[in-house]
Formats: C-alpha cells, structure tokens, sequence
C-alpha cells in the first residue's frame, strides 16, 4: 500500500514563516510565550467546563441523570480559570514537580551504579557522575522552575526557527 504525501509551495512557505515568526516571538519574549499557552489551555477548559455543566442541566437533573457531565464541568471550569488568571503559578507547580521527578532519578540512577561498583564494572564512575548531575540539575529546577521553563521555551524556540528556515529552503526550491 502506497501512498503520497505532499504539500503545496505556498502551504510550505506559510508555515515556515509563521515558524520562524512564532521562534523570534518565543526568544524574544519566552516567559510571556508560556503565560500564554497556559492561558489558552485555560480557556479551552473553561468552555469544556462551561459546555459539560449546561449539558449536565439540560438533561433535567443533573444529579440524577448526567452526573459525569456536572463533575467533569466542575473540574475543569476551576483549574481553567486558575490557568487563566494566575498562570505563573501553574508553570512554576508544573516546573517545580519535573525538577521532583528529576532529583528522584538521579538518586535512582547514583544507587544503580553502586551495583556497577559492586560488580567493578567501567561503567560505574560515568553511571555515578550522570547521576550526581541529573540529581543536581532537578535541584537546579526546583529552585529556578521559571529559569528551567525559560530555558525549555529558548531551546524550543531555537528548534522552531531551525526548522521554519528550513521549511522556507525546500518551499522555494519546490
């Protein structure tokens, strides 16, 4: 089964610049990029919520007959809402929770080695310093979560005027 994927000149080009315009946005302005995909993940929330709690009503009792409609609702009006109007905090619970996860597997991956050093394996110095730096790169995050998602935002904003030029090359040479 074969099939062919293609795409027009001018589809190409418009998505390599709104890719390079969307890179040079993020760079510029990374913390602010952040707020805003948080607030627009907030605002499909709300109407989500909004949308499921007038469907829950409008089958008449919405305890009775449509109770998942009316949590559902509930439970995503409110943290919606939260994303829309602080949503600093949420990216720095959310940043601060990935440097949690980050420490807990550098001090996994320390206590791996001990069995590469029990064994007087050659892998045990290199598995016990990548250990040591993940364990202190998740330090590192939890204690700057707005510094880590910044950065998180440049490299991606890097990635995406890679990639627009790189759309807007093969889009002129199509």
């Amino acid at each position: 089964m074969s099939s062919k994927f293609t795409r027009s000149k001018l589809a190409v080009l418009i998505t390599g610049v709104v890719m390079v315009i969307l890179g040079i946005v993020i760079f510029v302005h990374p913390i602010a990029a952040i707020e805003m995909l948080v607030r627009i993940v907030g605002f499909f929330l709300v109407a989500y919520g909004i949308f499921n709690l007038v469907s829950a009503f409008m089958k008449g009792d919405p305890v009775k007959n449509a109770p998942a409609d009316l949590a559902l609702g509930a439970l995503t009006v409110i943290p919606g809402l939260i994303m829309i109007i602080t949503p600093g905090t949420l990216v720095t619970f959310a940043w601060t929770f990935v440097g949690i996860i980050i420490l807990c597997t550098g001090i996994l991956d320390v206590m791996e080695a001990g069995d590469f050093r029990r064994v007087r394996s050659p892998l045990a110095l290199p598995a016990t310093a990548s250990g040591i730096i993940t364990a202190l790169l998740g330090v590192a995050v939890i204690f700057a979560p707005l510094a880590s998602a910044t950065a998180g935002m440049l490299v991606a904003a890097i990635a995406l005027l890679i990639d627009g030029i790189t759309e807007i090359i093969f889009g002129l040479g199509m």
